[in-house]
């Protein structure tokens, strides 16, 4: 198998001739120390890890950015590469050291919203979506999948109201949630059509709707006001489609097989129930993730990475149906060498087929 038919298969449940590797994102930092030198391509980094973040008048827009270079997915013998072209959000931007942060959503009226729609940039903008094809085609000088990391609107949804905002609507029966929702999904509607078009293999939606241990807002929220509009994004998309959320979302797993999700990533550590997961989901949900990166890829020994990397694959890699992966992204604050590592274990323990 080619890398790219490796991890298409496995993300549509199949079994692959070996156990697919990826990872989500990388910061520019640890790409450039793995590497030796430094990036020249638009990377994911610490001001742009969430996209655009801003006030309507600033000028909202989509900045495409590679969330890991085509040369650091050869040095890491990646299967697939993932380009960051996520919509524009409406918040409060705190910089932190060298991250840029979200400190509190902007919309908490209806003309604010107003503003917000009127500045949303152009989802047919011929000038992005060639900048995102020239970005694919310097991944098809290898043999990778290429995928499009998206959203379908729910956390943009909500990071760009705020959680106090959300429940003064709510408790006011005030729309602006509902046409905030609707302006999110419909964009993402029209853009994920053209980057269907632009030619990415798979989809990779970065919509976090949970934190560690529950939701951010009730189930029946979820059904209630975002499952359709979530449905309505995702429409487009015919390709293998991963959804990520940190946290614990297994109550809702069964409306995202509604949705039309393939695969769940990052099945972070301490969240969702392991046992249960595998008992409920395996076969039903492909699995992306799982490598925790608080210890095992920032300041775990070489051998504790290689032993993490052979317990992920002995429990989520038989029958098929699993990428190996970080459990969130590879942050700042990650070793490069047990990047390097993880890669080195991947390859020893990857052959189970």
């Amino acid at each position: 198998m080619t890398k790219a038919e490796r991890f298409l298969t496995a993300l549509k449940g199949g079994i692959p001739d070996k156990v697919p590797f990826v990872l989500h994102s990388i910061y520019q930092n640890v790409q450039e120390e793995i590497l030796g030198h430094k990036i020249t391509l638009p990377v994911y980094n610490g001001m742009n890890n969430a996209g655009w973040l801003g006030f309507p008048e600033e000028g909202p827009r989509v900045e495409p950015c590679f969330c890991c270079v085509p040369e650091t997915a050869e040095k890491l013998n990646l299967d697939a590469m993932v380009i960051q072209v996520v919509p524009p959000m409406f918040v409060k931007r705190e910089i932190r050291g060298t991250d840029a942060c979200v400190a509190g959503g902007i919309i908490e009226s209806r003309e604010v919203f107003e503003r917000c729609k009127r500045a949303m940039p152009d989802p047919d903008d011929g000038g992005v979506i060639d900048a995102i094809k020239e970005m694919i085609g310097l991944c098809r000088e290898h043999e990778f999948a290429v995928g499009a990391k998206i959203r379908l609107g729910a956390s943009p949804t909500l990071l760009s109201i705020g959680m106090e905002n959300l429940a003064m609507m709510l408790a006011e029966e005030d729309d602006t949630l509902e046409r905030t929702i609707e302006m999110y999904t419909s964009w993402s509607h029209r853009f994920n059509k053209n980057l269907m078009e632009a030619g990415f293999d798979y989809f990779w939606a970065a919509d976090d709707i949970a934190y560690t241990n529950s939701l951010l807002i009730s189930p029946e929220m979820f059904r209630e006001y975002f499952k359709e509009g979530m449905s309505h994004a995702k429409a487009p998309v015919t390709r293998p489609f991963i959804y990520h959320s940190d946290g614990d979302y297994s109550k809702v797993l069964g409306d995202l097989l509604d949705i039309g999700v393939d695969a769940i990533h990052p099945i972070e550590r301490g969240s969702m129930d392991q046992e249960w997961l595998l008992a409920n989901y395996k076969g039903r949900l492909a699995m992306v993730g799982n490598v925790d990166i608080n210890h095992i890829l920032h300041d775990a020994t070489e051998e504790e990475v290689y032993e993490d990397v052979r317990t992920r694959i002995e429990t989520y890699g038989p029958g098929g149906g699993y990428v190996i992966c970080d459990s969130n992204s590879v942050p700042g604050w990650c070793s490069p060498r047990n990047v390097l590592a993880l890669s080195e274990a991947v390859e020893r323990y990857r052959n189970i087929y």
